[in-house]
C-alpha cells in the first residue's frame, strides 16, 4: 500500500531537529559514496515551468523524486518515495513544508561544520516563508546570542520578527542590510533578489554565510567581490551550482572565484575535506535532502499509528 501524506499531515509530523539530523546523515553518506544525487531539470511551457529532481539513497534503501510546477496560480510540490529492494511506491506526499525545512536544515548543517562554534550572533536576510526555517535550523546547531533581520519591505520584516517571536526567537528589525550584518558571526540569506545586496565590506566582517536564495544564474544575493573574500566556498551540489547558482556563476566570470576550489558539503560532513578560514555555503536545494526527509517522515507516520489515506497501485 502507498501512503498519502497531505501538506497538513507533513506539517504535523515535521520537526526541525529531526530534519537537520536526516539532512546531515544524507550528506555524510553522500560523501562516503552511499547516496547519489541528481541535479534539478526544468521543462518550460508557455505560462508554467515543471521542475524535477531525484536521488537514490542506498544507505536507506530508498529512492525518490520531487516534482513541482510553477504557474500564475502558484507552485505545488510533491514527492514520490520508493523502496529500492522491491520497487514499491511507499509514499506520495506534499513537499512544500519538506522544502522549507530541508533548505533550512542544509544551512544548519553547513553552519555546524563550517562555522563550528557553539554560539554567535545571526543576521537573517529575507522575510518569506523559508526565512523562519533558516533561523530554526541555525538555532538547532548553535546557541543564538542575538538575531537581526532585514528585508526590503518594512512591513514584511516587522511581520517576520513577530513570527520569530512566536517561535521563541527574539530578533531586532534592521532598516538596512549593513545594520543587520553588523556584529554578526553567521549570516543566512534566503531572498528572491535579482541584484546582490551583500557587499565585500559587509562580507569581510562575518565568519560564515549561508546563501540559500535564488537558483537561476541571473539572481544573486552576494556580489562577486564579496564571494572572493572567503577562504572556503562549499556547495550543496556542484554540478547543479554551475548552471543555477548566480552568486558563484557571476563570481567565476569576474575571476573572484574558481569552481576548481569549491568543496561539496558531503565531502566536508564525511570528514574527507577540511575547511579553513572564513566560509561561504551556497545552496539551491538538493534532491537527496528531499528523499532523506521524506523517508524519515514516512517511517514516523508508519510508527505513529495515525490514520493516513493509502492506495494500492495495480
Amino acid at each position: 500500500m502507498t501512503l498519502v501524506l497531505s501538506e497538513r499531515d507533513v506539517e504535523g509530523l515535521i520537526d526541525m531537529q529531526e530534519v537537520v539530523a536526516s539532512v546531515e546523515e544524507a550528506f555524510r553518506r553522500q560523501g562516503m559514496g552511499e547516496a547519489n544525487n541528481w541535479m534539478r531539470t526544468r521543462t518550460w511551457g508557455q505560462s508554467s515551468v515543471l521542475s524535477v529532481m531525484h536521488a537514490n539513497l542506498a544507505y536507506l534503501g530508498r529512492a525518490g523524486l520531487k516534482a513541482y510546477l510553477s504557474s500564475k496560480g502558484g507552485t505545488r510540490f510533491a514527492i514520490l518515495l520508493f523502496d529500492t529492494s522491491d520497487s514499491t511506491l511507499l509514499a506520495v506526499m506534499g513537499a512544500d513544508f519538506v522544502g522549507r525545512f530541508r533548505t533550512g536544515a542544509a544551512s544548519g548543517v553547513a553552519t555546524k561544520y563550517l562555522y563550528g562554534r557553539k554560539s554567535g550572533n545571526l543576521a537573517v536576510f529575507g522575510s518569506g516563508r523559508q526565512a523562519l526555517t533558516q533561523v530554526l535550523a541555525v538555532k538547532a546547531v548553535m546557541s543564538l546570542e542575538g538575531v537581526k533581520v532585514w528585508s526590503p519591505s518594512a512591513p514584511r520584516r516587522e511581520g517576520f520578527a513577530q513570527r520569530l517571536a512566536a517561535a521563541g526567537v527574539e530578533a531586532k528589525v534592521c532598516s538596512s542590510p549593513e545594520e543587520a550584518m553588523e556584529g554578526a558571526q553567521v549570516a543566512s540569506a534566503i531572498t528572491s533578489s535579482k541584484e546582490p545586496f551583500i557587499t565585500e565590506r559587509m562580507a569581510e566582517s562575518v565568519s560564515h554565510v549561508n546563501l540559500a536564495g535564488g537558483n537561476v544564474p541571473e539572481h544573486a544575493e552576494m556580489n562577486a567581490k564579496a564571494v572572493g573574500t572567503f577562504d572556503t566556498v562549499v556547495v550543496d551540489d556542484i554540478p547543479q551550482g554551475k548552471v543555477e547558482y548566480g552568486d558563484l556563476i557571476q563570481a567565476a566570470k569576474a575571476g573572484t572565484f574558481s569552481w576548481d576550489s569549491a568543496l561539496d558539503l558531503g565531502s566536508v560532513v564525511a570528514g574527507k575535506r577540511r575547511v579553513r578560514g572564513r566560509t561561504l555555503f551556497k545552496s539551491g536545494g538538493a534532491a537527496l535532502e528531499d528523499v532523506a526527509v521524506a523517508s524519515m517522515l514516512y517511517d514516523k507516520a508508519m510508527k505513529s499509528g495515525g490514520s493516513y489515506p493509502s492506495f494500492e497501485l495495480v
